[in-house]
């Protein structure tokens, strides 16, 4: 969803950033980059166990700090989120086809909600978050939730992922996987592991779509020969 849906991955650092900046730790470009994909309770226990200079307020809890910056990403999300270059249009041709849609994010259900209502995207049902699961990305998990949600085996599903943990995470389910990388993450030898890589979802057509065996090949046309 992040990044690939809505752009706010940048958001997503730009939070993080803040909120530990006000709890005396200095997260670096590189560390946010690293962390693209994971989720937020996941890397909060890291990085407040890193060695903090002065700064003011009680003691907060990792879910605490969580929800400090989800929050911050949702009220962003709720004023101003667009989607990305092509994901309306991707949408409707996976209705055209017949295709039943669902998300699998490592970000909160609360913002995946948020998503969904700004985006007008409420008539995808099915809404996974790795929060939910044992293990986030780059764990198969939350796929695996997503495709039992779905009612079919994961070797049917189709992920379309811009971070390379989610493709590590969408492969080891067992799916096929489109990567729409992040523009600063690109060198990233994690998607390689990805079965198509595409600059933008303005790129994704049915030609690609029936080349990963998501959609079935048109029947040939068997021309009678004259007489």
């Amino acid at each position: 969803m992040d990044g690939l849906l809505i752009d706010t991955e940048p958001v997503w650092r730009a939070a993080e950033a803040s909120v530990f900046a006000s709890l005396g730790i200095e997260l670096s470009e590189s560390d946010l980059l690293d962390s693209t994909g994971q989720t937020i309770a996941e890397l909060v226990p890291i990085w407040r166990q890193r060695p903090a200079g002065p700064h003011e307020g009680r003691e907060l809890s990792d879910d605490e700090i969580a929800d400090r910056i989800t929050d911050l990403v949702s009220e962003h999300v709720a004023a101003e989120g667009s989607p990305m270059p092509g994901v309306m249009e991707a949408i409707a041709l996976f209705k055209k086809e017949g295709l039943r849609l669902a998300i699998a994010s490592s970000s909160p259900r609360r913002l995946i909600d948020v998503v969904c209502r700004r985006l007008g995207l409420t008539e995808i049902e099915v809404r996974c978050s790795a929060l939910d699961e044992v293990n986030g990305k780059p764990a198969p998990d939350v796929y695996l939730a997503a495709a039992r949600e779905l009612g079919v085996v994961p070797e049917m599903c189709l992920a379309l992922e811009d971070s390379a943990h989610g493709v590590v995470a969408a492969k080891s389910a067992g799916m096929r996987c489109i990567a729409v990388p992040d523009p600063l993450l690109g060198a990233d030898p994690g998607y390689r592991a990805a079965d198509a890589v595409l600059p933008s979802l303005t790129a994704l057509d049915e030609t690609t779509l029936r080349g990963l065996g998501a959609l079935p090949h048109p029947p040939a046309v068997q021309v009678a020969p004259p007489g």
